[in-house]
């Protein structure tokens, strides 16, 4: 349900201190805060484990084929009592393996990337996306 006043008080005051932290921060960095927003963004998001294995769930479903080969050819695989989840894990790690310092990157591009093709996007929701992708490009 809804958050109680006294919760969003708290809540509140905790953003003034997040607001007041971030601009002292963004005042000695350098830095815009929104990049510092952004920077700190992305490394919560791999502090995340569900988001990760969330990702990787979209992007073995569009690559399954890719992805059952390199579980092939690392001939760890022995199909016996093999569920479809211990299978994609496997290849969840894999994949980490293969990649081991863009994996995590190349997922958020990934995903990224699928958004352009949803169906059932508002042209606001599209402009937000498009203002959201360059503003990555150009950082």
């Amino acid at each position: 349900g809804r958050p109680s006043e006294a919760v969003l008080d708290m809540i509140q005051e905790g953003l003034d201190h997040i607001t007041a932290y971030l601009t002292d921060l963004a005042t000695h960095s350098g830095q815009p805060p929104q990049q510092i927003l952004d920077r700190f963004l992305k490394q919560y998001s791999r502090l995340n484990p569900a988001n990760d294995w969330n990702r990787y769930s979209k992007y073995f479903s569009h690559y399954t084929e890719r992805e059952l080969e390199r579980l092939r050819k690392s001939g760890s695989f022995t199909g016996a009592q093999s569920t479809a989840a211990t299978v994609r894990k496997k290849c969840y790690e894999l994949f980490k393996k293969e990649y081991s310092d863009t994996w995590q990157e190349i997922l958020i591009k990934f995903e990224e990337s699928t958004q352009y093709t949803e169906t059932g996007k508002t042209v606001a929701q599209r402009q937000q996306l498009f203002n959201k992708s360059a503003k990555r490009f150009t950082q």
